[in-house]
């Protein structure tokens, strides 16, 4: 009786046992293990449910492998599920393929031995290349780079040039300065040598009385 309820819980990831409950098959994905650094294959556990009835499909798909009548099959059903209930409560119950079941077990992990963890790596390409889509067009990531390399040495190539400007301003500004400190340059050496001329006011007489 135990191959052919494990023989049906894995073809249809659930299997009620009388007295025991309901055991259903539970797929887990790949994890992630930071901590290890391995990504842990995909696993299967076996989630122990209240609840024992028996569906049809179950009693017709065990009566066809052991070639027997449905009462017949429910009646060693029972049997096996009050000695398994009895097994449980004198230690446990080690269901082969599964593990063992005790009276506070809950969950029953299988593993897979086909499937190993995988070492998980950070990986950096150099070079690495791919395509990626800009507006309504596709480009290769490589062109991407090299036009935000562009515009960024062009930008550091204005600032320079800005600076260069502003230096040269003020070298100017100080050159003059200099020069007119020295006395090179005079505010009066341009325009008319002629002294300036203008209205002039007549001498007053003297009025003698």
């Amino acid at each position: 009786m135990l191959n052919y309820l494990t023989n049906y819980l894995l073809q249809y990831k659930t299997v009620s046992v009388p007295g025991v409950g309901t055991l259903c098959l539970v797929h887990q994905p790949p994890r992630l293990n930071v901590a290890d650094k391995l990504i842990e294959p995909p696993s299967y556990v076996v989630e122990i449910k209240n609840g024992d009835e028996i569906s049809d499909h179950q009693l017709l798909f065990l009566s066809g492998l052991a070639n027997k009548e449905k009462e017949a099959v429910e009646n060693e059903l029972h049997s096996f599920g009050n000695t398994v209930q009895q097994k449980i409560n004198s230690g446990g119950f080690n269901w082969e393929g599964l593990g063992i079941i005790k009276s506070d077990t809950q969950m029953l992990s299988l593993a897979v031995p086909a499937l190993q963890p995988l070492a998980a790596e950070r990986v950096i390409r150099q070079d690495a290349k791919h395509t990626v889509l800009v507006g309504d067009r596709e480009v290769s990531s490589a062109r991407v780079f090299e036009r935000s390399t562009e515009t960024v040495v062009h930008g550091k190539k204005r600032a320079v040039s800005i600076q260069i400007g502003w230096i040269l301003l003020f070298l100017s500004l100080l050159v003059i300065a200099l020069l007119l400190y020295l006395g090179k340059f005079s505010v009066n050496a341009s325009g008319s040598k002629l002294p300036p001329t203008g209205f002039v006011f007549p001498k007053a007489k003297t009025v003698k009385l």
